[in-house]
């Protein structure tokens, strides 16, 4: 089996577009996505109405939990507080109620898909270091789980009492190992790489590998600024972080 896994599109049509055509050449089996679907960018609906056209499966984020009350804005800093209320007028009832419907976790035989960190996946902890990535692996069940939330790639692992992080683009698992997986982000990468990510588990050759793509960043951009979201929302793609 062969999943392609993003997170963190935040309404950014043109990065998600890129992504999902990278993906398709991949001949992936299943698109999965590991929440905050809205927030940030200036197409919501755009990006809500291509996920559900390619049948992607999708957990809540932090952002798509605060379009449906399960979660206040006042968690948020002011710039996303101000898009979110934005993107609040923007979708519709049957946005919202899809928005609401996604479940925190997900999980099959293969891996587990959850915004944050699995302790408390409601609450939306990052997971930042090892002593965070301890908490999800204390509660992990398959041999893979798959994060997003701070928009940085990376994977964290867990062999026997040890545990370690890795910053590569690809990895071979070993059948001895746990592993917490951190997709990046689709529409607002936070490490310094401007380009899209995501990422490619396959089941048969062991194998993660995290990839990035460019996208017309100047088109997401002005369609922010059209919107009179905060400019700051527009700049920092071009920087990546």
């Amino acid at each position: 089996m062969r999943y392609g896994l993003f997170s963190d599109v935040h309404s950014n049509l043109e990065a998600l577009e890129a992504v999902l055509k990278a993906v398709e050449k991949e001949g992936v089996d299943q698109l999965l996505c590991a929440g905050d679907l809205v927030g940030y960018g200036a197409d919501p609906s755009g990006c809500l109405s291509l996920l559900k056209e390619k049948g992607v499966h999708s957990v809540c984020g932090n952002h798509d939990a605060a379009m449906t009350e399960k979660l206040d804005l006042e968690w948020f800093n002011p710039q996303a507080r101000a898009a979110l209320e934005w993107t609040s007028k923007q979708i519709s009832p049957m946005e919202r109620t899809a928005l609401e419907n996604l479940q925190f976790v997900w999980q099959n035989g293969d891996l587990t898909l959850v915004h944050g960190c699995l302790h408390e996946p409601e609450q939306f902890h990052y997971v930042l270091n090892l002593s965070d990535a301890r908490e999800s692996f204390r509660l992990q069940e398959t041999p893979a789980v798959f994060i997003g939330h701070t928009h940085s790639p990376g994977i964290f692992i867990q062999e026997g009492t040890g545990f370690s992080f890795q910053r590569i683009s690809e990895w071979l698992l070993n059948s001895r190992c746990r592993y917490l997986v951190n997709v990046g982000s689709v529409g607002q990468p936070r490490d310094g790489d401007p380009r899209a990510c995501y990422c490619v588990y396959d089941t048969q050759t062991r194998t993660v590998q995290l990839r990035r793509v460019s996208y017309p960043i100047e088109q997401a951009q002005a369609k922010i600024r059209r919107a009179g979201l905060p400019e700051f929302l527009a700049d920092r793609l071009a920087y990546g972080y």
